[in-house]
């Protein structure tokens, strides 16, 4: 396996970065440097943001060329464990198939060698990634420059306010790394700019509204706020004053000339949620607005004209709502010039461990509550439920959690998931996991220290420095345990 390649000039790039004349070409010039001095192939700068997603600020290729796509070919896992952990990691070898699934086969596949995290008063802001084609070590004098190299970079990273990677947009709520939600994002990035009427569809909890709201934000209507109304939370027969407003004196309780929901949505955004619940003559009433682009409301007759953007939600299937009648087929074509589906969170499995984490740490911030890891077992817990409530629920579960769990660990019984789903943490006075009790008693210790350990390392991939820092153990004595 090769070595790397020298140490790192760290005076001169210190000094070469006084001169640079933006935030970029400074991330660059460091990439360049880490690349040079170890012989990798691939480099990243990854900004984390407050939500505790991580995005791309810097990427670039050995030789001087950008990398857009480099944060795709270095392995998240390590790119996780150094922002959650604030150490630097470094990666043992993946299988050739594994390494070709991340990079989705049509890139030579890269070998993640180290991921440095770059904090300030003990919050992690980013790190510095990187990566060659072929397995190489890195000289822990390397290690300790790229540290160093890395801290060089915050001034840049996270005190320019102006720079891209530090602007906030909607699109960060949506968190996930599964390919169906990237698509998603994807997709609110191209029909966002238009006038487009956008209905979204998804199961409860998935993140319709969310959704709404980054349409909106990323829109020429940003200037105005979003008006959102839940169809199915209004009665029936106040709905239309809802929608539409009413005079003073129009019905009983009109006390005052009220504007509706659609006058208040001009210049700006409508967003109806579960508008399959709608009322038949209220769809009709609708139509006739989005056709006209003017409103009348209860008790005139005069139109006021409104310029509005619709967006619509539902959880029911509206073909099969038209069939049975209760949905207009001809307001249901004019809702879905774009439709936009969802992905249910038993579909996204990639994304339940990122985002649990994510609402673990959120809870523990806001709460001020001490940091706490999710054991093995609650990891296996959260991947086989089927989360009928989707990402509402999960958020819900890591609150409750974080909230209760008596030690620094989430366990699956902290997680209090369903009995047919939750998989328990492993018993301890079970006949099945003590083996025969005529035996020695340091047989016995030793049987299940070895054991405990093998387990552990499976669960861990089989990566042995990730096992033994879980165990709490030194390298060394973890290969002691595993050839007992």
């Amino acid at each position: 396996m090769p070595g790397a390649r020298g140490p790192l000039p760290l005076r001169q790039i210190a000094v070469e970065l006084a001169s640079v004349t933006s935030s970029l070409a400074a991330l660059e010039h460091v990439i360049d440097a880490a690349l040079d001095a170890t012989g990798a192939d691939l480099g990243a700068l990854m900004i984390v943001r407050p939500n505790g997603s991580h995005a791309l600020a810097a990427g670039r290729a050995r030789g001087g060329a950008a990398a857009p796509n480099a944060e795709e070919r270095i392995d998240r896992d390590v790119i996780r464990a150094a922002v959650e952990n604030g150490r630097v990691v470094c990666a043992s070898p993946d299988p050739p198939r594994l390494r070709r699934a991340r990079t989705g086969g049509n890139e030579p596949p890269m070998q993640t060698l180290a991921c440095v995290p770059i904090a300030v008063g003990g919050r992690v802001h980013g790190a510095l990634c990187l990566a060659a084609r072929s397995p190489r070590t890195l000289t822990g004098a390397q290690l300790h420059g790229l540290s160093l190299l890395a801290g060089m970079t915050v001034a840049f990273l996270v005190g320019d306010p102006s720079a891209p990677w530090n602007r906030d947009t909607a699109l960060d709520a949506l968190v996930g790394e599964s390919a169906s939600i990237a698509a998603v994002r994807r997709l609110i990035e191209k029909v966002a700019p238009t006038d487009l009427t956008v209905l979204v569809l998804g199961e409860t909890g998935t993140g319709k509204e969310v959704t709404a709201r980054a349409l909106h934000e990323l829109s020429d209507r940003r200037a105005r706020p979003l008006v959102a109304l839940n169809c199915s939370a209004v009665p029936e027969g106040l709905l239309e004053a809802e929608l539409f407003g009413a005079r003073r004196g129009s019905f009983t309780g009109a006390s005052y000339d009220r504007e509706g929901r659609v006058e208040a949505a001009h210049e700006s955004t409508l967003f109806l949620d579960e508008v399959g619940d709608m009322p038949l003559p209220m769809q009709a009433a609708l139509l006739r607005v989005l056709e006209e682009r003017a409103v009348v409301r209860i008790g005139e007759t005069q139109p006021r004209p409104v310029d509005f953007r619709l967006i619509a939600a539902t959880n029911k299937n509206l073909d099969a709502e038209v069939s049975a009648g209760r949905f207009r087929e001809d307001l249901l074509f004019r809702l879905r010039e774009v439709t936009l589906g969802l992905p249910a969170l038993r579909d996204r499995e990639s994304d339940v461990l990122l985002l649990a984490r994510l609402f673990l740490h959120q809870t523990e911030r806001g709460l001020g509550l001490p940091v706490h890891t999710i054991t093995p077992r609650a990891e296996q817990a959260l991947l086989a439920y089927r989360w009928p409530g989707n990402v509402r629920e999960l958020r819900a579960v890591m609150r409750r959690a974080a909230v209760l769990a008596e030690r620094l660990v989430v366990t699956a019984d902290d997680l209090a998931l369903p009995l047919e789903t939750a998989v328990t943490e492993p018993a301890s006075n079970t006949l099945a996991e003590i083996g025969s009790l005529r035996r020695p008693l340091a047989e016995a210790r030793d049987d299940f220290v070895s054991r405990y350990v093998a387990a552990v390392l499976a669960d861990h991939g089989g990566d042995r420095r990730a096992a033994a820092e879980a165990l709490g153990i030194s390298l060394r004595s973890l290969y002691r345990y595993i050839r007992e």
